[in-house]
């Protein structure tokens, strides 16, 4: 539990997007904690474009939201009502979308390799997250003008880091959100699919043990990001 269990794409095209992402990672990808489904009518109707959002897994939901929402986030959708497979969706006080779920996560499943919150302020986001969800900060680094402040972060206080809250979303066209970095082998081959198949790849950086990662919009418009590790 506090830790995000399930990654749900919703978009404007499922059958295309199910289409993309298979022939990206393979057939498997679609099993497990990652699933596809319509993005939302009302959501839709707003202007809100496809997105991936994660459901971070909690015991009780209903109590989770009501603290989520002490600390500044908005509910949106039907309200939970409790019981065993609940989920809730907020807007948390950054404006970034998250989920919330009583679906535990598979430790075993490393589909997603990093996450990062682009917030504005990256150490009142962390504090948020770490009050209701027991997450702990594995440090803080400034990376400069193009990749901002960001203060890393782990599952509990005896697990690796997993991720990082970033000040990304104070900058002109990023707007607040989780953004979700899938692993891959070989990341030119797998940019030059994502190309092919009409999404969007921004410039690729290296991360500060080697690694390379791309952001990315599938063909859809929903942010995406490959990662490919450093060589051992």
């Amino acid at each position: 539990m506090g830790r995000f269990s399930h990654y749900e794409l919703r978009t404007t095209d499922v059958d295309a997007a199910r289409a993309f992402y298979a022939d990206l990672f393979g057939p498997s990808f679609w099993q497990g904690c990652v699933s596809v489904t319509e993005l939302p009518r009302q959501a839709a109707a707003r202007g809100a474009p496809a997105h991936w959002l994660g459901h971070i897994a909690v015991d009780d939901v209903v109590g989770a939201m009501l603290h989520f929402v002490e600390r500044g986030a908005t509910p949106l959708g039907p309200a939970p009502r409790g019981g065993v497979g609940e989920r809730a969706v907020l807007r948390d006080p950054n404006g970034a979308l998250v989920g919330l779920t009583s679906t535990s996560a598979a430790l075993t499943d490393d589909r997603v390799a990093w996450h990062v919150l682009c917030a504005r302020d990256e150490a009142a986001a962390y504090r948020t997250y770490a009050d209701l969800f027991g997450w702990a900060s594995r440090g803080v680094a400034d990376l400069g003008a193009e990749r901002g402040r960001h203060v890393e972060f782990a599952w509990g206080a005896h697990s690796e880091a997993v991720g990082s809250i970033s000040n990304l979303a104070g900058r002109p066209h990023v707007h607040p959100q989780w953004l979700f970095f899938f692993p891959t082998e070989d990341l030119d081959a797998s940019l030059a699919r994502v190309r092919d198949s009409g999404g969007l790849t921004l410039p690729t950086f290296r991360t500060g043990d080697g690694g390379l990662v791309t952001p990315c919009d599938d063909p859809q418009g929903a942010a995406f990001a490959l990662i490919q590790s450093a060589a051992r």
